[in-house]
């Protein structure tokens, strides 16, 4: 079994997902509504047609992070009970990803080495998603 965390947004899903693929890496590859085929019952209107219907970043071990944005009138209701944690590679990613990640929007956990033997830093981006960065130190 894999577990893929999927993020929704309420209409600015491809700005979103085209900045972390700036920060993040990996492959980005996304779906819009007006790609859908016709007559599946899943019909938007005009103005969300370019939304986002599915978006993934996809990495190098087959790990992947989902995007898409909402149904057209279900709104997004925020809220902090959950994040996307992310362990990388190496020590310096932790603190390029918690800057970088953290541009508009609030440092929750400055990037520093920790008492449970790993770098971490967490934050919430300007789109609202919180975010856990780590680097399990050997």
């Amino acid at each position: 079994m894999k577990a893929v965390p999927y993020i929704s947004f309420g209409g600015n899903c491809e700005e979103a997902v085209t900045f972390y693929q700036s920060v993040i890496g990996g492959t980005l590859s996304s779906v819009k509504f007006s790609e859908m085929p016709e007559g599946e019952g899943m019909a938007v209107s005009g103005n969300w047609k370019d939304k986002i219907m599915h978006s993934a970043i996809t990495f190098e071990d087959g790990n992947a992070i989902y995007f898409g944005d909402t149904w057209e009138g279900y709104p997004i209701q925020g809220g902090n009970y959950s994040a996307i944690h992310l362990v990388v590679d190496n020590e310096q990613d932790v603190y390029d990803f918690v800057d970088k990640l953290s541009v508009g929007g609030e440092v929750t956990m400055p990037a520093d080495k920790t008492f449970w033997g790993s770098v971490y830093g967490s934050l919430t981006d300007k789109y609202g998603i919180s975010w856990g960065i780590e680097f399990e130190l050997k």
